[in-house]
């Protein structure tokens, strides 16, 4: 094989994680639905366009409640840890609302916490008068138990701006993400369970790593495909002979 294989799936990550073959990832970087965007009920059942960028098609799965979102969490976190390597990482965007929430559900799901890296956005920021400002969204991390591999020193904070033109309304930036990569080996499996646009999928494949993602919005199950289906980076292109990511 000449380069990294990479498949996106349509459907809920609930039901395609368990068809994953065990201990086959060696790095989970998943930008969950924050389920945030407001303090109340109502703000956090506003449509996705309204909460984080106007315009563009919504998606899905982002106004659970708190005790639902934890669960959900903690539920899919759980069956990405029988899919993970031993030692290999798990990475989680979040924001200030939910970053206790999220500390907890990567535990419960059986990760064992590591830290908190952070993005500091440059630009897409609503400032409030007479308040801080809120610039940042945060990585959650930890490992599947012990963690004695050697390799690059992963990312601290991040300084960068959000894409200017974006395909996905809460759209990473690739830059970003590939820092995250690097910390999966050459060749290695990196898993996104809500892969939206398709931007982790673009790091992986830019820093020579296999990429299985997973989208349940139609219209970014298409995005994603057509973007990773285009890229031409290190000889990688999507091909039927390609082994399958999957057991059985």
């Amino acid at each position: 094989m000449t380069g990294p294989a990479f498949q996106v799936l349509r459907g809920d990550c609930l039901d395609l994680l368990r068809d994953v073959e065990p201990r086959s990832v060696d790095l989970v970087l998943a930008d969950p639905p924050y389920s945030s965007g407001g303090q109340s009920i109502g703000a956090r059942s506003a449509a996705t366009g309204r909460k984080y960028v106007s315009g563009g098609v919504d998606f899905s799965g982002d106004n659970r409640d708190q005790r639902s979102w934890y669960r959900w969490m903690s539920w899919w976190l759980g069956l990405a840890l029988k899919a993970a390597k031993p030692g290999s990482i798990c990475a989680l965007f979040t924001d200030w609302r939910q970053l206790p929430t999220t500390t907890d559900a990567l535990q419960a799901g059986g990760w064992v916490w590591r830290g908190v890296s952070a993005w500091s956005k440059q630009t897409n920021v609503r400032p409030q008068l007479g308040r801080p400002l809120q610039s940042c969204e945060f990585i959650a991390w930890g490992t599947a138990g012990p963690r004695d591999i050697e390799g690059k020193v992963g990312p601290g904070t991040h300084f960068g701006d959000a894409p200017r033109e974006r395909e996905h309304q809460t759209e990473k930036p690739v830059a970003l993400l590939r820092e995250w990569v690097r910390l999966a080996p050459e060749g290695g499996l990196v898993l996104d369970p809500f892969a939206g646009s398709g931007s982790t999928g673009e790091a992986a494949i830019l820093e020579g790593r296999r990429f299985l993602g997973m989208e349940l919005t139609e219209h970014y199950h298409g995005v994603a495909s057509r973007r990773l289906a285009g890229i031409d980076a290190i000889g990688a292109r999507s091909s039927p002979e390609q082994p399958s990511l999957f057991a059985g």
